[in-house]
């Protein structure tokens, strides 16, 4: 069967939170910043359920031999400030381990520029934790440049 990339649907949710939670849970990906608890679980598949119902095309997922293997979440928004740019923002990118090194994300990717470039996006951002040299490699590949920096400082409560 191959690899495809299509929409995500309602009943891909379960499969695409177990993804979520899996990145949440890794400190080199997510920082630990939202832990996958059952109350961020709950938000996230709420708000995953919204994006897709503002474009079905804003979630994408990779099915490799019939099984979903991974997904892409981004959205394409109007700013409450003028821009000379229509900014697209990958949220997330998640492609589960044995599926990896097989062109998956590359695909997602590629297909999530296409829909960015169709609705009009003329500058496209996404983070990654420094700690993630993986994906720091891999958008960098994909023609992604560094933009702008974050710094952050935890403060003691």
């Amino acid at each position: 069967m191959g690899l495809l990339v299509r929409p995500a649907r309602p009943e891909d949710l379960e499969v695409l939170v177990s993804f979520w939670s899996d990145m949440s849970s890794d400190p080199a990906v997510s920082g630990l910043i939202y832990p996958p608890t059952e109350e961020n679980k709950r938000k996230w598949r709420s708000w995953v359920l919204k994006v897709m119902e503002e474009d079905e095309r804003q979630v994408l997922v990779a099915e490799l031999d019939g099984r979903v293997v991974g997904f892409i979440l981004f959205r394409v928004r109007e700013g409450p400030l003028w821009s000379p740019h229509r900014i697209a923002v990958i949220h997330d990118l998640y492609v589960e381990p044995g599926s990896r090194r097989k062109g998956v994300a590359s695909r997602l990717v590629g297909e999530a520029l296409s829909v960015m470039k169709s609705r009009g996006a003329t500058l496209v951002l996404v983070t990654a934790l420094v700690s993630n040299r993986p994906a720091l490699a891999f958008y960098r590949r994909m023609g992604f440049r560094e933009y702008r920096l974050t710094f952050a400082m935890e403060l003691e409560p």
